[in-house]
This record gives structure tokens, C-alpha cells and sequence, in this order.
């Protein structure tokens, strides 16, 4: 009885034993194989899309000015900056005078209306040989070319004149409808039906005294290169917004 006793407890005790080892076995079976199972590939990080800076944004232009007077059914446009003076006139006529001046104190250009007491002897003064370095062709709302004149008319445009004297050149930058004779003087005129009209660096030009006038270059290519400017270039903008209706 005893050995049939003590035989079945070891027959046990091989049994757990053996299953303890099983246990096991499988456990560092599926160790292994999970080592050895394939691993996800760690994801790669995503490139940051670049960034530019923004453009600066670009100044705008100021805009320009039209310049009116209840008094006038004219107008004209001037630069930011530039003002324009009343230079007087006659109201009974209506007759009057402007001056177009730039931010330096300097007028540039002079609007008239209704010009009248024009004329003058030359006698022994230097003709004056002009030559037209620049013309632009202009379209001036409300102008109309008057009827007679003392000679032929041609379409209104902004002129550039120079003629050589003995200290330089003479320039004048002028809106014009005709074509001066060659003499010791000229006018930049406007002929129309209401009367002349002058908007121009200088009404008249002469040999008289060149020395005296602000538009002396010390030489003709001096005065052609006037034109390359951008102050010519504002210039011939102002001309060209004449305006004769309101």
C-alpha cells in the first residue's frame, strides 16, 4: 500500500513537472518568434512646407491735383507737393494769371488767359535761330482753334524750343498751335476762339537780354538734355492737362 502510495505521488509530481515545462517552453517559443516578427518602420517625419517672407508692399503713387478757379472754365493738374499762385489778372476781361510752383520755391510754369498787349520792335537784335528739340502731340479737352489768325494754325502739342545765343542756349517748353517766324522774339501762344492763351515756361522769348532769363543753358546740348529729366517729364505732364470746360 505504501509503494502504490508513493508511486502515484511521483507519478504527479512528473506529471506538474512536465507541464511546468511545457509552460515554459512555450513561453520562450512565442518569445522568440515575437522577436522575430516584423516590426512597423518608424514613420518618417514630414518636411515643413517653406515659407517665403512677404513682399514689402509697394508705396502707391500720390495722386495728382487738378487745380480750378471758380472765376476760370479752365483747369490744369499739378505734382503732390506743387502749388499754384495767383499771380492777378483783370476780372472784367477775364483775364488772369497763374504760376505753377514746385515743392523748391521755384515757378516753373505760367498759366494765362485772355494775353493781350503783345507786340515789340526788334531793331538791331540777334535773330533768333529755333530749333523745336521735342514735340509731343496733345488732345485739349474743350480747345477750340480761333477762327483768323495772322498766320496758318497747326494742331495744339507741347514744344520744346531752343535757339543759340552767344551765351548759351535759350530753351522754352510751352504748349503752342503755331509755328513763330524766326526774329529776335517769339511768343508761346495758344490761339482760340476766346482769345490767347499762354501756358508755358515764358510767354515771350527774346535776344534782349538772355543772361536775365532762368531758362539760359550754357550750351545747346546742355538744354537738349534738360529733356532727359524728370523734371521735363513732369513738366510736359502739366502742359498736357490743360483743360478748357469745366
Amino acid at each position: 500500500m505504501r509503494a502504490s502510495g508513493a508511486l502515484s505521488r511521483a507519478q504527479r509530481y512528473a506529471q506538474i513537472l512536465a507541464t511546468v515545462v511545457g509552460v515554459v517552453a512555450i513561453l520562450v517559443v512565442g518569445a522568440v518568434l515575437a522577436g522575430c516578427s516584423p516590426q512597423p518602420a518608424p514613420e518618417s517625419p514630414q518636411p515643413t512646407p517653406a515659407t517665403s517672407p512677404e513682399p514689402e508692399p509697394t508705396p502707391s503713387e500720390e495722386p495728382w491735383v487738378r487745380f480750378t478757379d471758380s472765376r476760370l472754365p479752365h483747369s490744369f493738374e499739378v505734382p503732390p507737393g506743387w502749388t499754384v499762385a495767383d499771380l492777378g489778372g483783370n476780372a472784367e476781361i477775364g483775364a488772369f494769371q497763374f504760376g505753377v510752383i514746385d515743392p523748391e520755391g521755384r515757378q516753373l510754369l505760367t498759366f494765362a488767359s485772355r494775353v493781350q498787349g503783345l507786340g515789340g520792335a526788334c531793331q538791331e537784335l540777334p535773330v533768333l535761330r529755333i530749333q523745336e528739340a521735342d514735340t509731343q502731340s496733345v488732345e485739349l479737352q474743350g480747345y477750340v482753334a480761333a477762327a483768323e489768325t495772322p498766320a496758318p494754325l497747326v494742331a495744339p502739342r507741347v514744344v520744346y524750343r531752343i535757339s543759340e545765343v552767344e551765351d548759351g542756349a535759350l530753351a522754352s517748353l510751352s504748349l503752342s498751335d503755331d509755328i513763330p517766324p524766326e526774329a529776335c522774339m517769339y511768343y508761346n501762344l495758344l490761339h482760340t476762339e476766346a482769345g490767347l492763351a499762354m501756358f508755358a515756361t515764358q510767354l515771350q522769348v527774346d535776344s534782349f537780354d538772355p543772361a536775365a532769363s532762368p531758362w539760359l543753358f550754357g550750351s545747346v546740348e546742355e538744354a537738349k538734355e534738360y529733356a532727359d529729366t524728370a523734371e521735363y517729364e513732369q513738366l510736359v505732364r502739366v502742359l498736357s492737362s490743360l483743360s478748357f470746360t469745366e
